[in-house]
């Protein structure tokens, strides 16, 4: 069974700092791949997109893993309407 979270996190990251996705797992440290302040912000815009949702600064602070960041996103969704998860598969315009 596939993990959607896990794999659109690996995506838009991947997507973010121009690297291969294959180079990317939930327990690659965000630090290793060169993540600096700018590419932080730009991974949450990405990502709130993505999953149509707002991350709190808060939970920004403690993340150090890919799968920090799954985890956190995983939280975010299980808390929000039903209607609001996902959304659609097709990419947000």
């Amino acid at each position: 069974m596939s993990d959607v979270v896990a794999e659109k996190v690996i995506a838009t990251l991947a997507s973010v700092k121009r690297i291969p996705a294959e180079k990317i797992t939930l327990e690659t440290n965000l630090q290793e791949l060169g993540i600096d302040s700018l590419d932080v912000f730009t991974l949450l815009f990405e990502l709130e997109n993505a999953f149509h949702i707002s991350i709190p600064d808060d939970d920004v602070r403690s993340i150090r893993t890919v799968s920090d960041v799954v985890a956190g996103i995983k939280k975010i969704l299980a808390a929000a309407p039903p209607d609001a998860s996902l959304g659609s598969a097709t990419p947000a315009r």
